[in-house]
């Protein structure tokens, strides 16, 4: 029975990481687990905005993407190193650096990917195109060829960091956050 209680402790204490292509939900599905597991959460391209006081747009602007990289990679270092029993939801393009993807690697995270079909992520992208800095400026041809052609690039990279991979196409963000908490806790 002890040995019961200490496996989902152990569980419970694992620091839960959400990654994905831009679009799929990570920041409000990662506040929902977080609030279902009682971890804080975190959200990475918040954390470098904190620190610098403009936001990513800005950061993009000025040092262009690979002064944001260089920024996202200092920042995930921080938290991993100083934060503890938390969720971290870190941009889509974060995994690229194999840098990140070893700090992201770590044995105490639980790494949950989330995908959508490209319409959708078309859909939710035209939304707000101004919060994106890689989609900026796309019409919703354009913005389609991209995502597909940033998730070709990325897709081997999520999958090799991947512990469960879920779909939030046709579901509320609510939904995949308890789907995701279910599947935590069956582990």
């Amino acid at each position: 029975m002890l040995g019961l209680f200490i496996l989902l402790c152990d569980k419970m204490n694992k620091n839960i990481i959400i990654i994905g292509i831009t679009g799929v939900g990570k920041t409000t599905v990662g506040k929902l687990v977080a609030e279902k597991l009682n971890k804080v959460f975190i959200d990475l391209d918040r954390s470098i905005e904190l620190h610098c006081g403009v936001d990513v747009a800005t950061i993009f602007a000025i040092e262009s993407e690979i002064g944001f990289r260089q920024r996202e990679t200092e920042e995930l270092r921080r938290i991993v190193d100083n934060a503890s029993d938390y969720v971290l939801s870190v941009g889509g393009g974060c995994i690229v650096k194999p840098e990140n993807r070893n700090i992201l690697s770590l044995s105490n995270n639980i790494i949950i990917q989330l995908h959508a079909d490209i319409e959708i992520l078309v859909h939710r992208l035209m939304k707000y195109p101004s919060k994106r800095p890689l989609f900026s400026s796309e019409n919703n041809i354009e913005m389609e060829k991209k995502i597909i052609k940033l998730y070709e690039d990325r897709r081997e990279a999520y999958d090799l960091i991947t512990d469960i991979k879920l779909n939030t196409s046709t579901m509320r963000a609510l939904q995949v956050a308890e789907l995701a908490v279910k599947i935590i806790q069956q582990q």
